[in-house]
């Protein structure tokens, strides 16, 4: 029989030398995701587009923030550390973005801009861009683990979290990892996104 402690995965930062295979499984995560089609519609484009985009991504967080992973890769997460309001600038960031996406580039700038737009300010924290486990891996526990990992260190410094779920699903899962809904907002002729809002867990309430 397995034992549960052996099902414990080991969590650490993802090496340059994985960016490739971050973005890969991002791209297999967010494949079929609640925004997929209203980013692109056909499938087999957006099969093409993800990669190159998530690998941008994957570069930028890596550049700006943290990428932890679990020790096989199954899962990862991007994380930015934010001030007083989140503005990451990257090398040809808008060149890349263009060369990934092609023409549905439009639908891909509109979810930064309106992301961004909302973003909330005033308050350090970090922010889960994005938060994705290979799809042969999913619910055996790895995306909690990810950011039980990451929170601990938050509980430990007192630091928020902010993210945004995609669906109000995804957002039953983040409550029970200790987030709280924000005002939701809609893509312009798209899905809702749901914002969500982490305060740090004194050592007592942690137990």
């Amino acid at each position: 029989m397995t034992t549960v402690g052996a099902l414990t995965p080991i969590i650490r930062r993802a090496t340059p030398a994985e960016i490739d295979t971050v973005a890969a499984v991002l791209a297999e995560a967010f494949l079929h995701g609640d925004l997929a089609p209203w980013l692109i519609l056909n499938v087999d484009t957006r099969e093409k587009v993800y990669w190159p985009y998530f690998r941008l991504l994957a570069e930028v967080a890596q550049a700006a923030g943290w990428i932890d992973v679990t020790d096989d890769l199954a899962a990862v997460a991007l994380w930015y550390p934010v001030g007083d309001r989140f503005d990451v600038e990257f090398p040809n960031y808008d060149t890349r973005l263009a060369q990934a996406c092609g023409q549905h580039l439009h639908r891909f700038v509109a979810l930064d801009q309106i992301m961004h737009e909302h973003h909330p300010t005033g308050t350090p924290h970090h922010y889960l861009a994005h938060l994705g486990v290979h799809p042969d891996r999913q619910r055996q526990g790895l995306g909690s683990a990810l950011l039980k990992h990451h929170h601990g260190q938050l509980d430990a410094i007192g630091m928020p979290a902010y993210l945004e779920a995609t669906s109000s699903r995804h957002g039953v899962f983040y409550r029970r990892h200790g987030y709280l809904p924000r005002p939701g907002y809609r893509l312009p002729k798209g899905p809702e996104l749901y914002p969500m809002w982490r305060r740090p867990r004194s050592a007592w309430e942690a137990r």
